[in-house]
């Protein structure tokens, strides 16, 4: 690589940090709300919050990854021809091809991560995170007992714990139950633990307690216990098995499914949008970085800036990303669709090198005396004095 071309390649790198960092806080922000409202309803610690929404960076990252990548060659790009240093490298004798060289090594950097993230980060981390949702929605604990309150999960039932300790354990426990038609029924214990089971039972066991009601006769009644457990069931159902959506599974879980999976069928037509949208994605980065050096690259200087061919290739990049969005959207229900996610990046791709490689202006195309035509403020040339013109 040519020291000028270190040169621009070290001017796209840090618009290029920047444009992904301010993405992925904007993304982080959006998707942090709805993470918010699980936890705050639930009562977690911020740091389950936290770790939640760690877990969903790696799919923000390849949402906006190609933008990012784009905005950053238009900024660079802009950046270098205000200050004239892509006229100089022209008038130098380097070729279109030769300028683009430094943005498309961050392009395939940027299309070799991405891929990285969508086959084996994004499910990884996905896994993981769906399975600390399930433990948020599983602590059925933190929902139905506040420490130092009376709460009341269903009419006729009343909890209370003066502490709920870290590992779920509670001190002094009291329940009282009137849904039984017969005498209410007074639980108290020291300590008490809330459990769900694999078959999908929840249980409060109790310790080193007693439970009482009132005879008929009018006396108390009170049986003490070392350990008895109170079925909960009825009151919270709670489904224990965790459950991979389609963006939790790997490529070859997309694209060859386990005929013992009841999802198969169901889902298959989601199931291959998802794998040929996560090999085609990274694509994205090329033909976004290649329409910018389109736009920015060739052509003629322009001392009054370029504005206008900025905000052209903005809102092409961003309809062309928005369509790789509809395209994957679609094909989960027409599977015709999934070459479309390939074909668009690719069309975009090509005739932009077309541009860069082989389109020559209309100065080369036509004869001298034709030139001034394409000239602003120049009207039709003279016919030569030879020329007869027919009626």
């Amino acid at each position: 690589m040519k020291l000028i071309q270190k040169y621009f390649l070290r001017q796209a790198r840090t618009p290029l940090l920047l444009s992904l960092s301010a993405l992925s806080v904007l993304a982080l922000l959006t998707q942090s709300l709805s993470t918010l409202d699980l936890i705050t309803q639930n009562r977690q610690s911020a740091l389950t919050f936290m770790y939640i929404t760690v877990l969903a960076l790696p799919q923000l990252f390849s949402i906006i990854m190609p933008l990012a990548v784009f905005m950053a060659m238009l900024y660079a790009l802009n950046r270098l021809n205000m200050d004239s240093e892509l006229v100089v490298t022209k008038a130098s004798g380097f070729s279109p091809w030769q300028i683009a060289s430094p943005a498309l090594r961050i392009a395939s950097y940027a299309l070799v991560v991405h891929l990285l993230i969508n086959l084996f980060v994004q499910p990884y981390t996905f896994r993981l995170m769906r399975a600390a949702l399930l433990d948020v929605r599983t602590d059925v604990a933190s929902r139905m007992v506040r420490a130092g309150e009376f709460t009341t999960p269903a009419p006729g039932l009343t909890l209370y714990a003066s502490e709920i300790l870290p590992t779920g354990l509670m001190r002094d426990v009291l329940i009282y139950d009137a849904r039984s038609s017969e005498a209410p029924l007074t639980y108290s214990a020291r300590e008490g633990q809330v459990n769900s089971s694999l078959d999908g039972k929840t249980h409060f066991t109790l310790y080193n307690g007693s439970v009482s009601f009132l005879k008929d006769t009018g006396s108390m009644d009170i049986t003490d216990f070392e350990k008895t457990t109170y079925d909960l069931t009825e009151i919270l159902a709670v489904d224990p098995v965790l459950r991979l959506k389609t963006s939790d599974r790997y490529l070859h879980e997309l694209f060859v499914p386990d005929p013992a999976d009841y999802a198969v069928i169901r889902f298959k037509k989601e199931y291959l949008a998802e794998g040929h949208s996560r090999l085609a994605t990274p694509l994205y980065n090329y033909a976004l970085v290649l329409l910018a050096l389109a736009f920015l690259i060739r052509g003629e200087h322009q001392k009054m800036g370029y504005a206008r061919r900025l905000a052209i290739a903005g809102a092409l990049g961003f309809t062309l990303r928005l369509g790789g969005f509809a395209i994957a959207s679609a094909a989960e229900k027409d599977t015709a669709m999934n070459a479309a996610q390939y074909a668009l990046p690719i069309l975009i791709s090509a005739v932009a090198i077309w541009y860069l490689l082989y389109t020559k202006s209309a100065k080369t195309i036509f004869p001298p005396s034709f030139r001034h035509v394409f000239q602003r403020g120049k009207s039709k040339p003279d016919l030569p004095a030879n020329m007869e013109t027919s009626a």
